[in-house]
Protein backbone atom coordinates (compact mmCIF):
# COMPACT_ATOMS: atom_id res chain seq x y z
CA UNK A 1 0.00 0.00 0.00
CA UNK A 2 1.38 3.76 -0.66
CA UNK A 3 1.73 5.41 1.97
CA UNK A 4 2.41 9.69 1.85
CA UNK A 5 3.19 11.94 4.57
CA UNK A 6 1.46 15.45 4.98
CA UNK A 7 3.80 18.01 6.55
CA UNK A 8 1.42 20.94 7.04
CA UNK A 9 1.29 23.16 10.25
CA UNK A 10 -2.17 24.45 9.32
CA UNK A 11 -4.54 21.61 10.52
CA UNK A 12 -7.22 22.41 8.11
CA UNK A 13 -4.93 22.23 5.05
CA UNK A 14 -3.39 19.49 6.85
CA UNK A 15 -6.83 17.12 7.18
CA UNK A 16 -8.04 18.44 3.82
CA UNK A 17 -5.05 17.29 2.22
CA UNK A 18 -4.82 13.79 4.29
CA UNK A 19 -8.78 13.10 3.65
CA UNK A 20 -8.55 13.92 -0.34
CA UNK A 21 -5.29 11.23 -0.30
CA UNK A 22 -7.10 8.71 1.54
CA UNK A 23 -9.88 9.15 -0.62
CA UNK A 24 -7.50 7.91 -3.54
CA UNK A 25 -6.60 4.69 -1.66
CA UNK A 26 -3.40 6.26 -0.04
CA UNK A 27 -2.41 5.45 3.88
CA UNK A 28 -1.59 9.19 5.10
CA UNK A 29 0.33 9.68 8.08
CA UNK A 30 0.47 13.63 9.31
CA UNK A 31 2.49 15.68 11.17
CA UNK A 32 2.54 19.35 11.90
CA UNK A 33 6.24 20.50 11.63
CA UNK A 34 9.14 19.32 10.48
CA UNK A 35 10.57 17.67 13.65
CA UNK A 36 7.64 15.76 14.59
CA UNK A 37 7.89 14.23 10.31
CA UNK A 38 10.70 13.05 11.34
CA UNK A 39 9.76 11.55 14.18
CA UNK A 40 6.91 9.74 12.38
CA UNK A 41 8.94 9.07 9.69
CA UNK A 42 10.77 6.95 12.34
CA UNK A 43 7.70 5.24 13.52
CA UNK A 44 6.45 4.57 10.46
CA UNK A 45 8.02 1.20 9.56
CA UNK A 46 8.89 1.64 5.85
CA UNK A 47 8.90 4.69 4.02
CA UNK A 48 6.42 7.04 2.10
CA UNK A 49 6.62 6.93 -1.67
CA UNK A 50 6.23 11.06 -1.84
CA UNK A 51 6.59 13.12 1.37
CA UNK A 52 4.18 16.47 0.62
CA UNK A 53 6.19 19.47 2.86
CA UNK A 54 4.93 23.06 4.11
CA UNK A 55 8.20 25.37 4.47
CA UNK A 56 6.54 28.16 6.46
CA UNK A 57 6.32 26.42 10.03
CA UNK A 58 7.01 26.81 13.69
CA UNK A 59 9.39 24.63 15.47
CA UNK A 60 11.42 23.49 12.31
CA UNK A 61 9.87 24.83 9.28
CA UNK A 62 10.70 22.72 5.74
CA UNK A 63 14.33 24.27 5.03
CA UNK A 64 15.82 22.82 8.33
CA UNK A 65 13.90 19.54 7.45
CA UNK A 66 14.84 19.20 4.27
CA UNK A 67 18.48 19.62 5.46
CA UNK A 68 18.20 16.81 8.01
CA UNK A 69 15.92 14.43 5.91
CA UNK A 70 18.58 15.03 2.96
CA UNK A 71 21.58 14.38 5.24
CA UNK A 72 20.38 10.51 5.98
CA UNK A 73 20.88 8.02 3.34
CA UNK A 74 17.63 6.13 3.65
CA UNK A 75 15.56 9.20 3.90
CA UNK A 76 17.14 11.14 1.06
CA UNK A 77 16.03 8.73 -1.45
CA UNK A 78 12.03 9.41 -0.52
CA UNK A 79 11.08 12.36 -3.06
CA UNK A 80 9.76 15.41 -1.11
CA UNK A 81 7.35 17.65 -3.04
CA UNK A 82 6.94 20.97 -1.26
CA UNK A 83 4.26 23.29 -1.04
CA UNK A 84 4.21 27.03 -0.35
CA UNK A 85 2.55 30.63 -1.05
CA UNK A 86 5.46 32.98 -0.56
CA UNK A 87 8.69 31.00 -1.78
CA UNK A 88 9.21 30.42 -5.24
CA UNK A 89 11.57 28.04 -6.09
CA UNK A 90 12.27 24.95 -4.50
CA UNK A 91 14.67 23.93 -1.94
CA UNK A 92 17.44 22.08 -3.34
CA UNK A 93 16.48 18.20 -2.69
CA UNK A 94 13.14 18.78 -3.48
CA UNK A 95 12.04 16.92 -5.93
CA UNK A 96 8.76 18.89 -7.25
CA UNK A 97 7.02 22.21 -6.05
CA UNK A 98 3.26 22.86 -6.08
CA UNK A 99 1.98 26.80 -5.31
CA UNK A 100 -0.12 27.35 -2.62
CA UNK A 101 -3.38 27.56 -2.78
CA UNK A 102 -3.41 24.82 -5.22
CA UNK A 103 -5.88 23.13 -6.88
CA UNK A 104 -6.95 19.44 -6.13
CA UNK A 105 -5.65 18.15 -9.71
CA UNK A 106 -2.69 19.36 -9.46
CA UNK A 107 -2.42 17.97 -5.96
CA UNK A 108 -3.64 14.34 -7.40
CA UNK A 109 -1.11 14.75 -10.59
CA UNK A 110 2.25 15.41 -7.54
CA UNK A 111 1.42 12.49 -5.84
CA UNK A 112 0.62 9.86 -8.78
CA UNK A 113 4.11 11.21 -10.36
CA UNK A 114 5.78 9.54 -7.39
CA UNK A 115 3.37 7.17 -5.91
CA UNK A 116 2.21 4.28 -8.81
CA UNK A 117 -0.92 2.87 -8.19
CA UNK A 118 -0.98 -0.81 -7.04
Amino acid sequence: MNSVLVVEDDADLRAAVADILEDEGFVVHVAENGRDALEELGHMGHMPCVVLLDLMMPVMDGFAFMERFRADPVLSQVPVVVFSASVREPPEGASAMIRKPFEIPALLSAVAGYCPRE
